[in-house]
């Protein structure tokens, strides 16, 4: 192979590479957990097993809520609604107190 040839086979190896990795590089989907169109509204607390709160990362700017049930099916509840927002509001009071964990409290005397 010539010099001619071999640098043409690397430019076109070289700007399909471009390509395909332009079309991943700030793109706009997302790779979150739950599909915002599949969301369950409420679930009943009787058949729930486990739930998973993720918060918005770099791959996701939404808030997942996962529920496994105790039957092992999971479904994502919709954080917006009213059972997401108490689940939500919920893991913040214990994120709250995960900090004050081990903190001693000052006593007041009265004298």
């Amino acid at each position: 192979m010539n010099a001619a040839t071999l640098s043409l086979v690397f430019l076109i190896i070289f700007g399909v590479t471009v390509m395909f990795c332009e079309g991943r590089i700030g793109g706009t989907t997302e790779r979150c957990l739950c599909q915002k169109t599949n969301l369950q509204k409420r679930v009943k607390p009787v058949f729930v097993e486990k739930i998973e709160v993720f918060s918005p990362s770099a791959s996701c700017t939404y808030t997942d809520i996962i529920i496994t049930l105790k039957n092992r099916r999971k479904f994502c509840l919709d954080p917006n609604g009213k059972q997401g927002q108490w689940i939500l509001s919920g893991q913040e009071l214990k994120e709250k107190a995960k900090g004050q964990r081990g903190k001693k409290q000052k006593n007041k005397r009265q004298g």
